[in-house]
């Protein structure tokens, strides 16, 4: 019986060790070390550009890269399932050099491209998630075209 029990807890133990989720950054990003974060919004008609902050607080830069270090992944988006929109993006950049970029589908970054699809991706509970602090940026809101280059607001 006591081998029994043994078997069973040493298998449970293995388990839990070898599915346990899997962290969206496998290096994790420094605060320190990143001075700029451009968050693009899903681009609509290309001739409207998409509406885009640079985010240079270092406040709200730790908190986005505070949010981003503690998600993980969950499953992949059935293909029959996913709706695809226009990519956001997250891009975080040490001086000029881009060192990481997340495309999300629309502006929900609860679900990210990674490698050939998108994964639904779980923030902690007790943070705002990208969007959320993206909207609570005090960053002025520009609009950009294609390209990421600044455009003037078209006329309404």
């Amino acid at each position: 019986m006591k081998k029994k029990v043994w078997i069973c807890g040493a298998l449970c133990l293995l388990c839990l060790g070898g599915c346990g989720k899997k962290e969206l950054l496998q290096e994790k990003l420094d605060a320190n070390a990143i001075d700029k974060v451009v968050v693009t919004l899903a681009m609509g008609n290309p001739a409207n550009g998409a509406d885009c902050k640079v985010i240079t607080d270092e406040g709200e830069i730790e908190k986005l890269i505070a949010v981003f270090n503690s998600a993980v992944v969950e499953e992949r988006v059935d293909p029959g399932e996913e709706w695809v929109a226009s990519s956001g993006s997250y891009a975080f950049f040490s001086g000029e050099e881009q060192v990481l970029k997340l495309n999300t589908n629309g502006n929900d970054p609860e679900h990210i491209w990674i490698n050939d699809a998108f994964y639904e991706i779980d923030y902690p509970d007790n943070m705002y998630d990208p969007y959320q602090q993206y909207c609570f940026s005090s960053a002025q809101t520009i609009v950009v075209d294609e390209n990421g280059e600044q455009m003037g607001r078209p006329e309404a």
